[in-house]
């Protein structure tokens, strides 16, 4: 078994946070779920605005903790799912149980597939690591962490499937 193909980033600001967000929005297909892991203040609400950009959305996205799912229609006739797993339950089964009543699975499920509004969408599930027992085989997984400086991040980036491996590939290539 090989290894999930992996690439590690240094962002030295939030621009280039952002400037990565919008690099996998520019290239994200339908179906495609990118997992944000973190603590607090690592910098997952300003990379799911770089994807909402690089997807087309015009207006404003932040995090939606309270309201837990937020959509958005970029102008590429995608949609962003964004999701926010912070205020879910404490343990991991506490989290997947209350995931499941908002119909987190189906959410990314249908994700892939064409309706009357769009061209399927991209999910963005930030504090992706609290709902790990329902996430896809196929995601990319993103890990933030603080990096030396307060604005500065290390992203560690790692394809889980095909649809990923391509994701991945193509930030590579920019």
């Amino acid at each position: 078994m090989s290894a999930a193909p992996q690439h590690i980033l240094y962002l030295d600001s939030p621009t280039k946070t952002f400037g990565l967000g919008r690099c996998l929005g520019e290239h994200a297909a339908a179906g495609q779920v990118i997992a944000l892991c973190g603590d607090l203040g690592a910098g997952k609400t300003t990379l799911s605005q770089g994807i909402a950009a690089g997807l087309g959305v015009a207006a404003q996205v932040t995090s939606p903790t309270f309201t837990l799912v937020a959509e958005y229609l970029g102008s590429r006739g995608l949609r962003l799912v964004h999701v926010d797993s912070y205020r879910l339950g404490d343990s991991p089964a506490d989290a997947a149980r209350e995931a499941a009543t908002f119909g987190l699975e189906e959410i990314v499920e249908s994700a892939a597939h064409p309706d009357a509004d769009s061209r399927g969408a991209v999910v963005v599930i930030e504090w992706a690591e609290r709902v790990a027992a329902l996430l896809p085989a196929d995601r990319l997984t993103i890990v933030l962490t603080p990096d030396g400086s307060p604005d500065a991040r290390r992203a560690e980036l790692t394809a889980h499937g095909p649809q990923s491996a391509h994701l991945l590939a193509a930030i590579q290539r920019d």
